[in-house]
């Protein structure tokens, strides 16, 4: 083979593990060759036989690493491939060598009985997508995982923290420890993890406002990070500043690289437990924010604008639990006072 001639219809794949996976494409078909150099005599002859036979590698194996080479799944968020490809290298190592157009309903419902009933639901949505690209691809007429059923299973939702609480993990976790800078960021920010572990330095303006753009909803989020705020949230930021790192990233190792998605979820949920609080997790100090907030009258929409919720529902379901004697005494301000006195005069007038 001369220099700088390829051979024509070759589709490489390659896992998260290292493994290649190498096909000729004849016919809208995908036939498997051995992981050779293209000039190697026995990867020639495979090529050329592709071409000649055009038989069809049928395995689930071979149809997942098609659906991770193609454009549907290139075209989900980058947080979603990631655990996807996790999943699917799994689903392939025990099931791999299954015939991808026999497989039915009970299968993968037999598949997802041996997860949690949170992870099969999230699993089932991976079987779904994949099965659909099959359909798609003319691998089988329908779509097997649409219908399978999994064990009931109702979300346990994550708890906000509460004042005393905060005031306990401070006390236990000290300033320059890694759980107290993780803490501080992801509580001041109410930023959620997959977002938490990008955001830094580089995203703050010259106004002091951090803004980013949410992995989840593509939507904006904005956090004052030196700008002045409000006497009640002072502390807080003050809290934070202190522990952020003063590097790129406000999270960061003891090695100075930015943490995974996950390592922050449980170092946050390990730290809490030796700390002595209970059920508590990363996510719950992003509704501790919201909280927060809406105890110091903030208005469903500058909630959302720091959090980055899409929807006043959102914002109203996260903040139900604000403390409801604050909202209407304890906490009133300025015009607010005016505005409540002026309504108690007309109300007993």
């Amino acid at each position: 083979m001369g220099r700088g001639v390829r051979l024509k219809g070759i589709k490489v794949v390659t896992k998260p593990d290292g493994r290649i996976y190498k096909y000729r494409r004849v016919k809208g078909k995908f036939v498997r060759l051995p992981n050779l150099p293209e000039n190697h005599p026995d990867f020639l002859r495979a090529w050329i036989e592709a071409g000649e036979i055009a038989p069809r590698d049928d395995s689930l194996a071979s149809l997942i690493g098609f659906f991770l080479a193609s454009e549907d799944f290139k075209a989900r968020k980058k947080s979603t491939q990631k655990v996807w490809r996790r999943r699917l290298t799994y689903i392939e190592h025990h099931y791999g060598k299954s015939p991808a157009h026999k497989l039915e309903t009970l299968h993968i419902e037999k598949a997802l009985r041996k997860l949690s009933p949170g992870a099969a639901r999230s699993e089932r949505t991976i079987w779904r997508a994949l099965m659909s690209y099959a359909k798609a691809e003319h691998w089988r007429p329908d779509n097997p995982a649409k219908d399978a059923e999994i064990r009931p299973y109702k979300s346990t939702p994550h708890q906000p923290w509460a004042s005393e609480e905060i005031t306990k993990f401070r006390e236990y976790w000290p300033h320059g420890t890694p759980q107290r800078q993780a803490f501080e960021v992801l509580f001041w920010t109410g930023a959620r993890c997959v977002d938490a572990v990008q955001i830094g330095w580089q995203g703050v303006g010259a106004d002091g406002v951090l803004c980013y753009r949410q992995e989840k909803t593509d939507g904006e989020a904005l956090v004052p990070i030196t700008s002045t705020v409000q006497a009640e949230l002072a502390q807080d930021q003050s809290e934070f500043i202190k522990a952020a790192a003063k590097d790129m990233h406000f999270i960061l190792t003891d090695y100075g690289r930015a943490r995974s998605v996950k390592g922050l979820s449980n170092l946050i949920s390990s730290a809490a437990k030796k700390a002595g609080i209970e059920g508590k997790t990363a996510h719950g100090l992003r509704k501790a924010r919201a909280i927060t907030l809406a105890e110091l009258l903030w208005t469903p929409h500058q909630i959302g604008a720091w959090t980055g919720h899409e929807t006043l529902q959102e914002v109203a379901d996260y903040t139900r639990a604000a403390n409801k004697r604050k909202l209407i005494s304890g906490n009133l301000r300025g015009n607010q006072k005016t505005r409540l006195a002026d309504f108690q005069d007309k109300t007993t007038g």
